[in-house]
Order: C-alpha cells, then structure tokens, then sequence
C-alpha cells in the first residue's frame, strides 16, 4: 500500500539494473511478494512512500517526475504495481490520485524506460460490488459503484488495459480475490478487532461468499504472471478457487483462529446498509475514515463467484493452500504475537 506519509525510509540510492521493481513495498502484498522474488534469486527494489522490511527506497507514485527519475535510476527489466490505497470510505480525491493519477504515472516510466513485463495488480473489486455468478476476465469493469476504492481501481485497469491495447508495453493484469493472511488488515486484523469487542459482524445472516485468496497463492500466481510466457495482455483472476464459502464461515474459522468466541448474531443487511450511510454523513462531516459504508456492506453481502478458468490455463495457476492449511498457518502466526 502507498499514500501514508508515515514512516521513515531507510537511506538508500535507487542504482540499477534491477530485475524487478515492486511499488507499494511496504504494503501486505508488496512485502510478500518482495521476499518471494528474493527467495527465487531475483534482483528485487521495493518502493513506497512508507519504510518496508525488505530494503525499499521512496517513491511517491503521485509524483511523475519522481516516478520517471527512480525508474530512470533503477532500470527495471520487469515491474509489479501493487502501491494502492486499499480502504473503504477514501476520498474520492485521494483515492484518485493515488490509485489512478499514480498508475498513469507508473505506466509512463515503464514504457519510457522499455520494461519488457508490466504487472499490474487490480482487484476483483473492479468488477464492482456484485458482479454475479462466474464473473471472469472478460466481466465489464464497473466505474460508478458510488465506492472510491472500487471505482479507482476500475479505472486504474482500464489505463493499463488500453496501454496494453495500443502496444504500449508488455503487460498482465492480475485481479487478486479477497487476500487474507498474517498483518492483513481489511480481512484479519479489523474483523478480529471487532470479534474481540463482541461486535455483532454478520450482515445479512451472514449469507454473503468471500472469495478467500490466501497470501501465498497470490505471490504464487504474481510470479508466475511475472514469467509465463502466455501471460502478456491477458487479464488474470487469482482466488483459493473456492466459491462457497459464506462471511459466517470465514469469521467464524477467524475466530477460532484467534482463540475467540464465534461471530455473533449480526444485522438484517438494511439495517447494515442505513448505518452505512450515517456513518459516511459522519465522515463527510467530521474528515474521519469511518470502518464501513453502505456500499462495503453490500459487498459482504454479495452472491457473486469470480472463475478463475483463465489462470489455471494460461498460467498453469494452482492454488497450494486451502482454507484448512490456510487458517491453521494463520493461528500458528496469531499464537507467535
């Protein structure tokens, strides 16, 4: 993730070539796949505006000159572009910025600087909050959810998808499902946050399916989007492959991951949705991140399957960890602190 002024970067000067250059370093994603990348012998820079526990040197993707000199500096030969402010209820403004103006900028420089392989890690999210069942590749991107998380990502796809359309450079894009592991945030550590104050989290009876994607079998599925060679102007969807699991199932094994009491009974999903919308007239009124709107509501809420047909056949994708060995990596981690 970017767009946190916090932090302070460890001093260090961009000096190329670099076989792969990772924005938003310090992010849950980044930081993962900037260690695979190491473990697989690969000359790796991570960048962010944000320190990271790998060596990673600034980079603010909102700035384009800063963006064209450190590319200009390193050289990449491949770029992975995970740097995104990844939250509900953003400002539009912000989210704009950092999300769209900041893939733009990050497009420019690689093609500029002739990188032979553009990753560019979007999001089911672009698809919108209930795309239905077996939305793929080829689903339309959804550009006014009302949501700045959502839309922006759209956006920032279809820039690369055009770039990809006119030549521009060599790229893949890769839709992650919803990525849970140890330090994530939106789908570990604030829902244990609100399982330890017996906050009610199910929303409409809990009926809603997650499309769990477990951290290692995205970092799987990005390096194999980094070296495959059928992967160029293709669009990638990467999940556990599951499409059944409800939000009371994954709360309920996160819970007990945590040593905690199950879910307990939460709101009918309209009630969910109107405390959505006071919650955001909070936020508006008060310059506050609030912890849900109305429109992350009704993506807990959705019925929708994401296929991922496309990544098992194109870049021979198989997801390794499932929900069992997946929950009990996580527990061993939440036990260790």
């Amino acid at each position: 993730m970017t767009g946190s002024a916090s932090g302070e970067l460890r001093a260090r000067t961009p000096a190329g070539p670099v076989d792969v250059l990772v924005t938003g370093a310090a992010g849950f994603v980044g930081r993962a796949l900037v260690a695979r990348l190491e473990a697989e012998g690969l000359a790796v820079q991570g960048t962010d505006v944000v320190a990271g526990a790998a060596p990673t040197v600034h980079l603010d993707v909102t700035d384009g000159a800063e963006v064209m000199d450190v590319f200009g500096r390193l050289r990449p030969r491949m770029v992975v572009h995970t740097a995104a402010l990844v939250d509900v209820g953003l400002p539009q403004s912000r989210a704009q910025q950092v999300n769209v103006v900041g893939t733009e900028n990050v497009l420019d420089a690689a093609a500029a600087c002739d990188v032979q392989r553009f990753v560019h890690v979007s999001s089911i999210a672009a698809l919108g909050l209930d795309p239905g069942q077996g939305a793929g590749p080829d689903s339309p991107l959804v550009f006014d959810t009302g949501e700045p998380y959502f839309d922006t990502k759209a956006a920032a796809e279809a820039l690369v998808r055009q770039a990809m359309e006119r030549n521009a450079l060599p790229a893949v894009v890769v839709r992650p499902g919803d990525v849970y592991g140890p330090g994530c945030e939106p789908w570990v550590e604030r829902p244990l946050g609100l399982l330890r104050r017996s906050v009610p989290v199910l929303v409409g009876g809990g009926d809603g399916l997650i499309a769990h994607t477990w951290i290692d079998n995205l970092v799987d599925g990005l390096l194999l989007a980094c070296t495959h060679d059928g992967a160029v102007g293709r669009v990638f969807q990467l999940t556990d492959g599951v499409d059944d699991t409800t939000l009371k199932a994954y709360l309920t094994r996160l819970a007990a991951a945590a040593g905690l009491k199950p879910p307990r009974a939460g709101l009918p999903g309209f009630v969910g949705v109107g405390a959505g919308v006071l919650l955001e007239r909070f936020g508006r009124l008060t310059g506050r991140t609030v912890p849900f709107t109305r429109q992350s509501i009704r993506y807990l809420m959705r019925k929708s399957t994401y296929d991922i047909t496309a990544a098992r056949e194109g870049l021979d994708y198989a997801p390794a960890v499932g929900l069992d060995e997946g929950f009990s990596r996580l527990a061993h981690a939440l036990a260790r602190g």
